[in-house]
């Protein structure tokens, strides 16, 4: 068979996933965390020791304190939370605002010490997973979110497989995150 130069013979185009720009450094991912999520606050949402006292049926704290639980907790600034109440794991009780108030701690928190058996990180990676159901709890609480802050949860998602050796269960939650929501929201 005779050679065939191949600008007399183009190859067929080849379909090629859209390139984007990868987060650079853990640094990089970090600063776009803290930007998105710059002055959240817990407002009137569920704090961690509610949520602790929720998941204990409330039982042994009366309405009051249950009311007043937040007072001694800090609720205006999330990168000041003390991380002895990121790991009270109660991520699955927060509403809406509460969660959006604490996921940029949680997810920092990963990536500063991530532990597989953590309920932190088990809490944290989970609660970024949404199930295919529209009136699914998990969607209701990324509604609260701005796009900037959608964009860093994605960007959170998408890099994370390459920041930390994630366990095989975590790096199937983080791929089914990103398929099932988090992905249309990457840059």
């Amino acid at each position: 068979m005779p050679h065939i130069p191949a600008v007399l013979y183009p190859a067929y185009p080849i379909d090629r996933p859209t390139v984007k720009a990868p987060i650079q450094t853990r640094e990089h991912l970090e600063r776009e965390i803290r930007t998105a999520f710059a002055g959240v606050t817990l407002g009137g949402g569920i704090s961690l020791r509610q949520a602790e006292a929720l998941d204990d049926y409330c039982d042994n704290i009366s309405e009051q304190a249950y009311r007043e639980l937040p007072l001694s907790e800090v609720t205006n600034a999330w990168n000041a939370v003390p991380w002895a109440e990121l790991e009270r794991n109660n991520v699955a009780h927060l509403d809406p605002e509460g969660w959006r108030y604490y996921i940029p701690a949680l997810m920092l928190s990963v990536l500063q010490q991530y532990e597989p058996a953590s309920m932190r990180v088990i809490g944290t990676l989970s609660s970024l997973y949404p199930k295919h159901k529209p009136d699914s709890y998990d969607l209701l609480r990324y509604d609260l979110l701005s796009e900037q802050q959608k964009q860093a949860i994605a960007q959170y998602l998408d890099a994370l497989p390459t920041l930390l050796p994630l366990n095989w269960q975590d790096s199937k939650i983080v791929e089914r995150a990103l398929r099932n929501y988090w992905k249309q929201f990457l840059p």
